[in-house]
């Protein structure tokens, strides 16, 4: 019974806050036909990065056209290679890479060459991006160990999750948030003041301690954090725009894990959702703008497959 009148609350609140939520669902063109996923453009919006398990069991990273064509394959590693990032100058390809048994961060060419790894830390290293000026990687580590909150089965863990800065060769690591759950997936603002990133918290219902994912903004150092998605729901996979005044994420806060995605204003407002509800319950995530702002690029999960797609903010 309380669990039902816990699941009555959580639906009530997701339906009133859907109330305040703009719709401006806009046309979605697939780019890709095979499993495909973490896109990102290159500084000049011509190419994309992105990770494929198209030819092995590990994903690999690729490029391909804008328009989904022209596909290379730059990885050749026995184990998994994600997440990857075009460097603000376009010579170089930044990403997560499992072939030694732990994450770390390595950097290469764009051609696949000169493949290094940065980190070199037993911990667990990933997510990462860039600064602006390309002059600076910031990323997130398990390497801080702090004690074991077991408030669910999600938040069991014996290491805390934390955001890092370090130097394009690995060099001077250091911490930027310090938090007793999970901030991870950061963005560095395009003016390099601020960070937007997705952090562990949690929401008491009932006395019941129930795990959430919010957006956060904070400074660089990672002082002044706040909010600014504020939902039940989770919320996560921040971007920022090139102008730096909105927010691109993915949210199931209208359906309980039916990701959608969404813009928001830096001060939490103008919330507004971009695409629509399948009627087969396809998901959206991991959105990332465009260099001139006119475009979104996404993955949607449908039939237990991931693809991307790109929508148009402007035509």
């Amino acid at each position: 019974m309380k669990r039902q009148t816990y699941t009555l609350l959580l639906s009530l609140a997701m339906l009133k806050a859907t109330a305040q939520i703009a719709i401006d669902v806009r046309p979605i063109k697939k780019i890709t036909n095979i499993e495909s996923s973490y896109p990102y453009w290159s500084p000049d919006g011509t190419m994309i990065v992105f990770q494929s398990n198209r030819m092995d069991d590990d994903s690999e990273i690729y490029t391909m056209n804008a328009d989904g064509t022209n596909v290379k394959r730059l990885t050749f590693s026995k184990g998994p290679d994600e997440s990857p990032i075009w460097s603000p100058d376009g010579k170089y390809i930044l990403f997560a890479s499992y072939r030694n048994g732990d994450s770390e961060i390595y950097l290469m060419d764009i051609d696949g060459k000169g493949q290094r790894n940065l980190t070199n830390h037993p911990a667990y290293d990933g997510h990462p991006n860039f600064s602006p000026d390309g002059t600076k990687i910031i990323f997130n580590s398990s390497r801080i160990m702090s004690p074991n909150h077991s408030l669910d089965s999600s938040f069991t863990r014996t290491s805390n999750i934390e955001l890092y800065e370090m130097n394009l060769d690995g060099d001077q690591v250091k911490q930027i948030t310090d938090y007793w759950s999970w901030d991870t997936y950061p963005d560095i603002s395009p003016d390099g003041g601020k960070i937007a990133f997705r952090r562990r918290t949690v929401t008491d219902i009932l006395g019941k301690k129930i795990g959430n994912s919010e957006v956060f903004i904070a400074n660089r150092d990672g002082s002044q954090a706040y909010n600014i998605s504020n939902h039940s729901g989770h919320d996560g996979w921040p971007a920022w725009s090139p102008d730096g005044k909105k927010i691109a994420f993915a949210s199931d806060r209208e359906r309980s894990d039916n990701w959608q995605i969404y813009t928001i204003n830096i001060d939490g407002t103008g919330l507004k959702r971009l695409t629509d509800f399948d009627t087969q319950g396809a998901e959206y995530a991991k959105p990332q703008w465009s260099p001139d702002g006119k475009k979104i690029l996404f993955t949607r999960t449908k039939d237990g497959n991931v693809e991307i797609f790109i929508l148009e903010i402007e035509s």
